[in-house]
C-alpha cells in the first residue's frame, strides 16, 4: 500500500505542478515515507498530504498498518 501512496503522491505533485504548497508537502512527505518506521511517524504528513496533494494519496499513508512501515 506504500508503493500506491507515493504513486498518488507524485500524481497529485504532478497534476499542481504550478502551486507551491503541493510540491513542498509531497517533496518532504515522499523523503518522510523513505525513513518512517511506524504509523505515528506519518500522521501528519499524512494530513497534510491528504489537504495539500492527494486525497487519495493522503488517506492511503493513513491507513498503512505498523507493520508495513517497520518493514525495509
Amino acid at each position: 500500500m506504500k508503493t500506491v501512496a507515493k504513486v498518488f503522491i507524485i500524481l497529485g505533485m504532478v497534476m499542481e505542478f504550478w502551486l507551491i504548497l503541493p510540491l513542498i508537502f509531497g517533496i518532504i512527505t515522499l523523503n518522510k515515507m523513505k525513513t518512517a518506521t511506524c504509523k505515528a511517524d506519518m500522521t501528519t504528513w499524512g494530513v497534510l498530504s491528504l489537504l495539500f496533494v492527494n486525497l487519495i494519496g493522503g488517506i492511503l499513508i493513513l491507513c498503512v498498518s505498523d507493520e508495513e512501515w517497520a518493514q525495509k
